[in-house]
């Protein structure tokens, strides 16, 4: 198992923890103590979008985002491993519309 640097640019500030890669970025978060957004858990929403600044992702799972909002390098955490180190803007949800 690799892990990941996930560096989180919050409405509260700067928070960083350590990403299985075959773990989701929502989960692994969760399990480092950081509070985020989202709702179905399963990419069919866009509550816990948010937006990738460094790195790359998998959000294969996904079924919410369209192409060119995935191409604008929007993510639903909620179903997204990390493949390298990362930093993500979180809370994006009303950058989508």
């Amino acid at each position: 198992m690799t892990f990941f640097n996930v560096q989180l640019m919050t409405p509260q500030g700067e928070v960083s923890f350590h990403c299985p890669d075959d773990e989701y970025i929502l989960d692994a978060a969760e399990q480092a103590g950081i509070d985020m957004s989202y709702s179905c858990r399963a990419g069919a929403c866009s509550s816990c979008v948010g937006r990738l600044l460094q790195g790359t992702l998998d959000q294969s799972d996904q079924s919410f985002l369209d192409e060119a909002q995935i191409k604008d390098k929007y993510a639903l955490l909620c179903v997204a491993y990390a493949t390298s180190d990362l930093i993500v803007k979180t809370d994006c949800e009303e950058e989508l519309w």
